[in-house]
């Protein structure tokens, strides 16, 4: 998970379109950004956590399972 935070924390796509990152609690992260990219962002938020030890053991191929969704609030996601 300690991966997988620092990879979204230098995601250029996220930053750039205005997403941030409000809270993580255990495995799961909460991002607040514009609605009208929310579908993008999931698939980058997924993309950083599916894989987020490649930069670090690059031999290593193996993937992560990762649950993600969109909604207006927290509440809503579960």
């Amino acid at each position: 998970m300690t991966l997988a935070m620092l990879k979204l924390r230098r995601s250029k796509w996220l930053r750039d379109n205005g997403f941030t990152l409000l809270l993580q609690i255990h495995d799961e992260v909460i991002f607040e950004g514009p609605e009208h990219l929310a579908e993008e962002a999931k698939a980058e938020v997924v993309r950083c956590m599916v894989q987020p030890f490649d930069e670090h053991l690059p031999g290593l191929e193996v993937d992560l399972v990762v649950d993600a969704k969109t909604a207006f609030t927290w509440y809503d996601a579960k």
